[in-house]
């Protein structure tokens, strides 16, 4: 219905309401015209005639208004009361202000209650030649009987429709019964073909469209049928060569499971053999340089006993030969000879001076044995308390000389024993630090600590034909796993000597560098080829001969960097190769720089 009511407002509401707006304006003009003398006279009197005039001459006038120069009420039909009164609505005071014709929709109050619905309508009221405005007609014209026009106009248009309705809906129904039969046949059965079934011919006798389409319906049931008898055929072969083909699989994917396993296992290995590879080089290092002096403590015991032999011998003659005078000093000697501690002895050539020097004095005094009594008291730091003790020995040296000797060869012995231990402590250290596995998995770890422990468990590949320069920073602690840490220093290092073939210099540099500590570690060897590089820390890549790398060692430093939440790079070039490794700070060192 709302296309009803909009064609009324458009077709009739709107002439309607614009012949009553020009009827307003014309009785506003001609009323205007009347009551130019009376305003211009000030003759309210006849005004008020000519509004009530107005009012009841016209159909639809609710009030008629006339306002002098000064906008007082000069007239207002039905309200004498109001006259000489000024209107002080809003309404009013826009209809007395305007300077030209205005027409405005407005609801009036009716007595009985409710509003009515009206036009505003003002019209200036000018004198001849006088461009002066004398006055203000104002009427209010009722639109209710246009409201009344257009709501009969809708009524009838809706009665209409509603006929028209009825009639449709009654032939609807008619064709309906034609229609719906058939097509509830085809309905059914197009639902029984949905479900799976195709349904049997439909016989449809219509003449018309309804007849065309059951024929056509029919002619599909009979392809639905046909393709689905090649359709289950069809899958009866699929279904045989889906069993083929996943027998093919289970056995392509059980060829690929035991490859899989084979390369896990290979894989495993090749770690292994790496790790292995390692420690035998650490082992090797390590035997080196515990056999050294374990060999010398060998050597020392074996002099031990042959001197406390000797001494066993020598004791009971020395009593009797030394004079009474040289006794108290002789007896010191020995004692201060059996006490002494040379860890911290002067150079060689010093040494060598001292005992060239001693020799001669010893050699003037007929002393047999001269050179090794002197060089064994020389390393001792006591030649010169052996030169003063010569003179007082009077007629016999030799025999004091010797014992002195036994007792010089016993002190160096235990001297070179004690030496010897040193070595050995300070190897396993070194191995305990290396290992740290007396400490737990992530840890405050010092850098400069672990580099240093590396360099002496590897002290057999460095100290001949390479250099070591060390360029340390002042660094905080780094949270990580001191073992693992020490592994990829281990690595980087014996990589680096292995490219110089063990004659270069061993650069290591440790910086603080934003929240990281960064390591960098060069060598001088020849270089990695830039097209290498991309493929460096790839697991089992390597660039070495074979049988020499299994490509796993800067894999495994990789690995270990980036679960430390660190970073590892390389930068190579001819005669300098730099691999860099950045470790995040710990959070006490963070917070101490914040």
């Amino acid at each position: 219905m709302a296309p009803v009511v909009l064609l009324v407002d458009l077709r009739l509401g709107r002439p309607l309401h614009k012949q009553a707006e020009e009827r307003g304006l014309s009785i506003a003009r001609s009323l205007a015209a009347l009551s130019q003398p009376a305003l211009a006279a000030y003759d309210y009197l006849d005004l008020a005639r000519a509004a009530e005039r107005a009012k009841s001459d016209e159909d639809g006038i609710v009030d008629v208004i006339i306002l002098d120069k000064e906008g007082r009420v000069a007239a207002y039909s039905g309200h004498g009361e109001r006259q000489g009164t000024q209107l002080g609505d809003p309404l009013s005071r826009r209809m007395l202000s305007a300077a030209g014709e205005l027409v405005v929709p407005a609801e009036l109050p009716r007595p009985q209650g409710g509003v009515e619905r009206a036009l505003d309508i003002a019209v200036p009221v000018h004198v001849a030649l006088s461009p002066e405005k004398w006055g203000t007609v104002r009427i209010r014209l009722s639109t209710e009987g246009v409201y009344r026009t257009i709501r009969d106009t809708r009524l009838t248009l809706l009665g209409f429709a509603l006929l028209a309705l009825g009639a449709g809906v009654l032939g609807s129904l008619l064709l309906a019964r034609r229609i719906l039969d058939p097509l509830s046949r085809l309905v059914e059965a197009t639902a029984r073909a949905a479900s799976g079934d195709p349904a049997p011919p439909i016989d449809i006798r219509t003449g018309d469209e309804i007849e065309d389409l059951a024929r056509i319906f029919n002619q599909a049931m009979q392809k639905l049928r046909e393709h689905r008898q090649a359709i289950e055929e069809l899958n009866r072969s699929l279904e045989e060569k889906v069993r083929v083909r996943t027998q093919d699989l289970m056995k392509a994917n059980g060829a690929l499971r035991k490859a899989y396993d084979d390369r896990q296992q290979a894989e495993a290995q090749m770690l292994l053999s790496e790790k292995m590879a390692s420690l035998g080089r650490l082992v090797a290092g390590i035997a080196h340089e515990i056999n050294t002096p374990a060999s010398a403590i060998a050597a020392a015991i074996a002099n031990v006993t042959a001197d406390l032999i000797a001494l066993s011998r020598q004791i009971p003659f020395v009593a009797s030969e030394v004079p009474a005078a040289a006794r108290a000093p002789y007896y010191a000697l020995v004692a201060e000879a059996l006490a002494a501690d040379f860890r911290a002895r002067p150079p060689t050539a010093e040494i060598r001076l001292r005992s060239r020097q001693l020799e001669e004095a010893l050699l003037a005094r007929g002393i047999p044995a001269a050179r090794e009594l002197s060089l064994a008291y020389s390393r001792l730091g006591l030649h010169e308390a052996l030169s003063d003790l010569v003179g007082p020995l009077g007629g016999s040296p030799a025999v004091c000389a010797e014992l002195l000797g036994t007792v010089g060869s016993l002190a160096v012995a235990a001297n070179d024993v004690r030496l010897s231990i040193d070595a050995i402590r300070r190897m396993v250290k070194a191995l305990k630090g290396y290992s740290h596995l007396d400490q737990a998995a992530r840890t405050e770890c010092d850098v400069h600590e672990g580099i240093e422990t590396t360099l002496a468990i590897l002290r057999a590949q460095v100290r001949y034909g390479v250099i070591v320069e060390r360029r340390y920073g002042r660094l905080p602690a780094v949270v990580g796993n001191m073992s693992e840490l020490n592994q990829v220093w281990t690595n980087l290092i014996h990589n680096a000597v292995q490219a110089m073939k063990g004659v270069g210099t061993l650069t290591i540099e440790t910086a603080l560098q934003g929240e990281c500590v960064s390591v960098r570690i060069s060598d001088t060897g020849p270089g990695i080829p830039p097209e290498v590089l991309p493929r460096i820390f790839d697991p089992f890549f390597t660039t070495k001969p074979p049988g020499e790398g299994t490509g796993l060692g800067l894999g495994i430093c990789h690995q270990i960097v980036r679960h430390h939440d660190g970073r590892i790079g390389v930068f190579s070039e001819p005669g300098r190769t730099t691999f860099e490794v950045l470790l995040p700070l710990g959070p006490k060192a963070v917070e101490a720089r914040t």
